[in-house]
């Protein structure tokens, strides 16, 4: 008799896990239609101590089930949270804190650069437009890799000119890719090691994600981005100076591992999760997470995008609920935001 009712609660748990996955597999079957011949998502559903992976390929009209959980994408601005966890390490071993100024890292002046702290730069709040104003001829040279050719030299370079603010620091928040990736590069100097090594130090090796990483070396591993138009894009290279705002590699096997490490309460995950900047009674920003504070529960999430891929990664920490989507379509696709719109939606079905 026991014996039959482990049976039955077996056989009830692969129905329900089973189904489940089912119901996911429409709205993502639904989703990819949309988009071009070889677009391929990978997806993680975080459910407490249950995980699903659900890969999908669309090719010649097809939509076809993979297993890609090991298949490395460009996460793109998601990057951005690893960059603050690397803040938080260092604010733990008492290197930095989050009132140090822009000005004290530089033995060159910097405009405003005494006023502008390390928080202005984590949370958006600085003034600093989206991208350095000397990077625009460079992109214009290799547009379909923006951001390889942008050194640490040029980044000073321009730290030390004039500088075009958007509003003074901590009036607002508006997002910035230089803002991050300064963030990441003080880091660097700091240390007097590079972006690479503080994240393996830090993140990536206790948390044996093997397979991410800001300069992918076995290429087969690498799922190939997009194009609008579906034509294979070229990836994206980083030289220090911006890495911190969009560089990194990864899995959603090696993702499932640092989310999990987020649901804990390590000092150095949990204070990037604390809210620094409200920008409407729903929306707040924490130390580069974007957190919805919605009927009493907050929900941290960040997305990304690059030349050929599409990220986004939504988590609710005490119930220990996640939804990820990796994905190789462009984020110049004039539907890749509704990625977006797929990732939350997931999440609300994983949260009833």
């Amino acid at each position: 008799m026991m014996k039959k009712i482990i049976t039955i609660i077996a056989m009830v748990s692969l129905y329900t896990t089973v189904a489940q996955k089912k119901n996911y597999t429409n709205d993502i079957n639904t989703f990819i239609k949309e988009f071009p011949t070889n677009t391929e998502l990978s997806v993680l559903v975080v459910d407490g101590n249950n995980s699903e992976f659900l890969g999908v390929r669309r090719q010649n009209g097809t939509i076809n089930s993979i297993d890609n959980k090991k298949s490395i994408f460009e996460i793109g601005s998601i990057t951005k949270v690893f960059t603050n966890i690397l803040l938080s390490n260092s604010i733990q071993h008492s290197k930095t804190t989050l009132n140090e100024t822009l000005q004290s890292n530089f033995d060159f002046t910097i405009d405003k650069g005494d006023i502008i702290t390390l928080q202005h730069l984590s949370n958006h709040s600085s003034g600093f437009p989206v991208l350095p104003s000397n990077m625009y001829k460079q992109m214009e040279k290799n547009p379909t890799n923006p951001y390889k050719e942008y050194t640490n030299d040029d980044l000073e370079k321009y730290l030390s000119g004039k500088i075009d603010y958007g509003f003074k620091a901590g009036d607002k928040s508006v997002y910035s890719n230089l803002g991050m990736g300064l963030l990441g590069y003080i880091l660097t100097k700091k240390t007097k090691k590079t972006y690479h090594q503080l994240l393996n130090e830090t993140i990536l090796n206790p948390l044996q994600m093997n397979s991410t990483s800001t300069n992918v070396k076995d290429k087969t591993k690498l799922v190939k981005g997009l194009n609008p138009d579906g034509s294979f894009a070229s990836n994206w290279d980083f030289t220090d100076a911006l890495v911190g705002a969009g560089g990194i590699k990864s899995t959603t096997e090696d993702m499932e591992k640092f989310i999990r490490k987020n649901f804990e309460n390590d000092p150095m995950y949990t204070l990037p999760l604390k809210e620094t900047f409200d920008v409407n009674k729903v929306a707040k920003i924490g130390l580069g997470w974007q957190i919805i504070a919605n009927k009493n529960k907050k929900f941290y999430w960040h997305n990304g995008g690059t030349g050929g891929y599409r990220s986004c990664l939504v988590f609710h920490k005490e119930t220990k609920k996640a939804v990820l989507i990796l994905s190789n379509i462009s984020a110049f696709h004039g539907k890749s935001s509704s990625l977006d719109n797929l990732c939350f939606s997931l999440f609300k079905k994983l949260m009833k």
